[in-house]
């Protein structure tokens, strides 16, 4: 008798390979999704620097720009004799003579219309528009010491003043080193420039104000900090005859002011009819019932003693 044939069954043998290739298959996706969802992560996080890359490119645009506008102030003051009224005047200038770059007109950080804020002064030294200084010298004051105003000596220290509190001293019943001196001499206070405020933005032009810088219009956060400005709001290019001056008195001093500049008590170099200090923070914005300064007070005379540091 013959031996029957064994039957042999093909699916029980394939079995386990199809199960080997489903695992390889498996792998296969979950390799490709992580490659993709790599890709997308690395090209949104390369976009995402594009995009900081060209903010911050427009940023020190705007910083360029802005400060050519303060440059423009400065040498239309120099050549004139005066401020300018409007930001116009820079722009068109005089007879062969121009003061603003074309491409410095526009602020790269307004989308809207490109327009920027524009800041005034009025002849008593008031800023007029700003929303961080109040008046000529309290911006210098601010600027010479990293944003702050610092404490102010009762009065002048004088050779006489400090013999007169060293013989008190002497002759106190405590002696020299009596901590109840009643001259409580050289005693710090508040500086009273402290208390003045910035105006805020005007709307519109202003009644007696001259143009004296402009400003970003944003009220958004900015990448770069400019001059303790983290927005765009903050950004104010204005030119004070003021620091021009105390940076020449630190030239002709070789950096040294003997105390001179922080408090800035009696610095020469105001344009006629600008006081730099004391002017009232109140608004004199042209909008209905605003009060301001006659348009008929001068601001500037040729005969300024400010010196032409920048006008080449």
């Amino acid at each position: 008798m013959t031996a029957a044939p064994k039957t042999r069954f093909l699916g029980s043998s394939s079995a386990p390979a199809a199960r080997r290739r489903s695992r390889e298959s498996g792998y296969a996706y979950l390799l490709a999704l992580f490659m993709v969802m790599a890709l997308i992560i690395t090209s949104q996080t390369l976009l995402e620097n594009l995009a900081t890359q060209g903010r911050r490119m427009r940023e020190q645009q705007t910083i360029w720009r802005g400060e050519q506008c303060e440059r423009a102030i400065r040498l239309y003051y120099h050549k004139t004799g005066h401020y300018p009224q409007t930001f116009d005047d820079l722009i068109s200038g005089q007879a062969e003579l121009h003061f603003l770059r074309v491409e410095a007109e526009k602020n790269p950080m307004n989308k809207t219309d490109g327009t920027w804020r524009f800041i005034y002064i009025n002849a008593a030294g008031q800023i007029i528009g700003s929303v961080k200084y109040a008046t000529l010298q309290q911006m210098a004051i601010m600027d010479l010491n990293h944003g702050k105003i610092p404490k102010v000596m009762p009065g002048a220290v004088s050779a006489s003043s400090l013999a007169a509190q060293s013989e008190a001293t002497s002759n106190s019943p405590n002696g020299p080193n009596s901590q109840q001196d009643d001259m409580n001499f050289g005693e710090q206070t508040e500086n009273p420039l402290a208390a003045l405020k910035p105006t805020g933005p005007v709307d519109g032009p202003v009644i007696g104000g001259f143009l004296t810088g402009v400003a970003g219009k944003t009220d958004a956060k900015s990448l770069i900090v400019y001059k303790g400005g983290k927005k765009y709001l903050d950004w104010e290019f204005i030119w004070n005859p003021i620091e021009d001056q105390a940076r020449a008195m630190q030239q002709q001093s070789n950096g040294s002011t003997n105390g001179a500049i922080p408090g800035l008590g009696n610095l020469p170099g105001l344009p006629a009819g600008l006081t730099g200090a004391g002017a009232s923070p109140s608004g004199t914005s042209a909008t209905p019932g605003a009060t301001g300064a006659s348009p008929s007070t001068p601001t500037g005379a040729p005969n300024s003693t400010i010196p032409d540091q920048n006008s080449n």
